[in-house]
């Protein structure tokens, strides 16, 4: 499993590039294939400044070299911009591919630059029914397309909110956009179901930001984020903003991943703080547990998205949570990397053998798609660490459909829960025994109604048309 996309923005009383770079930080776990920043100066030729390239936001914006950081802040100056970071499971790593996307055009409402978090499920169309009208795709991606109908649809000095209407009639997915114009103008806005997560606050200068996640606001200093409703968008003038319904919203489809591994832990998402769900997430799979605890018995979590969950499960069946997997957070991306999965697995954790030996492990893992990474835990656990027993927990339910909106997941083929019992699954992966979360075990632990939670992937009920389409022809998944 893959992390999404990042976007977020301000208008503040000056120097809104640090900030924004600061909240792309927090956002680092959603993207860490490129990052890039916009920024609004109405008293340059250039009255959107970008910048823009693959890596890591530190890598990208040469933090670790304080000459070189300085300059490139200084150029982004402004009491204004937004901010990207990207995820991608296919097209090109170049920097073309990294947002914002800018357009360009000598009238300056039509002058904009997009920053795209989502996936759409209808893109093929939508690309085709572009061409036909004589449009060219350089990069062929969503975030482009997008991009282009913006810009078709901004004529006769139409808002970008009259834009983002025209949009919703057309657009089958998931698409939380940042935009910011030559006038200066910003807008953040969530697709009509919510899928993804966005948020805003203020403070008591008057000053106003947004992002996918509220620990992002918070870190730079905005208390009590608000979440931007499904269909809504935030819109920032020069000197005020408002919060428009730009289209109807007649349903929610909340992804329940966010919850379950996407978000960070210090994020509140519709009112409920993602730890507090996924230590939930772990009492709620212990209550059908079966395995006798014994003095031998340990919890043992999968760093870091399952750790909430691991303590919430040991608490709940009375066993010693103890850290045996030690994540290694210096690895980041090499040139030099093992193509062999099982060195994969030992260059991104260290495994604590005096923990293991000799016990009766639960190991707590959020999810498994396809199972390859699991399986290589697993058999590094028992050729290092020697234990009696593993036996695999796992605080979402069985995952048997891919998802169209924003999560890598590929074909239904390569999911491992398809067509096969826990019994099966344990035997493939090497554990003891394998048991899921059950549907209502996560609905519990999220404490929101069902009818507002994104379930595709566990149950083939898709909140969209063409995501039922794209999944009645196991498509497969592409997110640029």
């Amino acid at each position: 499993m893959k992390e999404e996309c990042g976007i977020a923005g301000a208008k503040l009383k000056k120097n809104a590039e640090i900030e924004i770079y600061r909240m792309l930080l927090q956002l680092q776990h959603r993207g860490q294939l490129s990052a890039g920043i916009t920024t609004y100066q109405p008293n340059e030729n250039l009255i959107l400044k970008t910048r823009k390239k693959t890596g890591l936001v530190n890598t990208v914006f040469c933090a670790e070299h304080n000459a070189k950081f300085n300059a490139i802040m200084k150029n982004l100056e402004s009491n204004r911009g937004i901010g990207h970071v990207r995820y991608a499971t296919c097209g090109s790593d170049d920097e073309t591919y990294a947002q914002p996307f800018e357009h360009l055009h000598g009238k300056k409402n039509r002058w904009f630059s997009l920053a795209f978090n989502g996936n759409i499920a209808n893109y093929d169309k939508i690309k085709k029914d572009l061409e036909k009208q004589n449009y060219h795709l350089i990069r062929k991606t969503d975030t482009e397309a997008i991009l282009l109908l913006i810009a078709k649809e901004l004529k006769d000095n139409k808002t970008i909110p009259d834009a983002l209407k025209k949009l919703s009639e057309k657009l089958d997915g998931a698409y939380n956009l940042a935009i910011i114009n030559a006038e200066g103008t910003i807008i953040a806005s969530r697709d009509p179901l919510g899928i993804k997560p966005l948020c805003y606050a203020t403070n008591k200068e008057g000053e106003i930001a947004f992002a996918s996640e509220s620990v992002a606001l918070e870190n730079i200093g905005f208390e009590n984020p608000i979440d931007i409703k499904a269909g809504e968008a935030l819109v920032i003038e020069k000197d005020s903003y408002k919060v428009v319904q730009y289209t109807k919203s007649e349903k929610r489809a909340h992804c329940f991943f966010e919850w379950v591994y996407f978000a960070h832990p210090a994020s509140t998402i519709e009112g409920k703080l993602v730890y507090d769900v996924r230590y939930n997430l772990g009492k709620e799979l212990a209550k059908g547990e079966k395995e006798v605890v014994d003095e031998d018995t340990i919890v043992v979590s999968v760093p870091d998205s399952s750790t909430p969950a691991g303590h919430g499960f040991s608490e709940a069946i009375n066993a010693p949570f103890q850290e045996g997997l030690i994540r290694n957070r210096y690895v980041g991306r090499t040139f030099i990397q093992s193509t062999n999965r099982g060195e994969k697995v030992k260059e991104k954790f260290m495994l604590i053998k005096q923990i293991f030996e000799g016990k009766k492990v639960f190991l707590v893992e959020d999810s498994i798609v396809r199972g390859t990474t699991l399986k290589n835990i697993v058999n590094y656990i028992k050729k290092y660490g020697n234990p009696k027993e593993i036996h695999v927990r796992v605080s979402s339910p069985k995952i048997i459909f891919p998802c169209y909106y924003g999560i890598d997941m590929s074909t239904r083929k390569e999911l491992i829960g398809v067509n096969k019992s826990e019994e099966e699954i344990a035997k493939i992966i090497g554990a003891n025994s394998v048991r899921y979360q059950t549907k209502e075990g996560l609905i519990n632990a999220i404490k929101l109604n069902e009818k507002d939670l994104c379930l595709a992937c566990i149950n083939g009920k898709y909140p969209t048309k063409w995501g039922e389409k794209n999944s009645s022809e196991d498509k497969k998944v592409c997110i640029i």
